[in-house]
């Protein structure tokens, strides 16, 4: 929908970005910065195919476990009214708790997940637009 310009619509504040937020983003862009040094670095050499092993080793350790920890977020959302009637009140507060405890608890698991995911899309950029396409268009031979 397109709104006039002297709508009375006003677009709501937005909210300042906490210090741990900020925190996180530049822990995630320098382990991405410093994995993607390492990742490139080793295909100089002859045990490139050994980094890029380990790193999806690794990536997908990483992933399983958040995953499975966080139970395939399937709890998630779920509220007191969603949940089997013979249980006590007691018994569904502590379920849910748990779930909002275990997606607390498995945070830190995203601040090494997203930058080896970023290594494998800057790896997908370079394979499948790059090299023999947007390459040409740049690099003349």
């Amino acid at each position: 929908m397109i709104l006039p310009k002297n709508s009375s619509r006003t677009p709501a504040p937005k909210k300042p970005v906490s210090p741990e937020a900020r925190r996180n983003a530049v822990i995630i862009l320098v382990l991405t910065a410093a994995l993607a040094v390492i990742y490139y670095g080793s295909m100089t050499f002859n045990f490139g195919i050994y980094v890029m092993w380990a790193y999806m080793i690794i990536f997908a350790a990483l992933l399983i476990s958040f995953l499975a920890y966080n139970r395939g977020f399937v709890n998630k959302g779920v509220t007191v009214d969603m949940l089997p009637p013979d249980w006590s009140e007691e018994k569904k507060a502590d379920f849910i708790n748990k779930t909002a405890e275990r997606e607390k608890r498995s945070k830190w698991m995203l601040i090494l997940i997203i930058p080896f995911a970023f290594v494998f899309i800057f790896e997908a950029i370079y394979l499948f637009l790059w090299s023999g396409n947007l390459e040409n268009l740049f690099i003349k031979k």
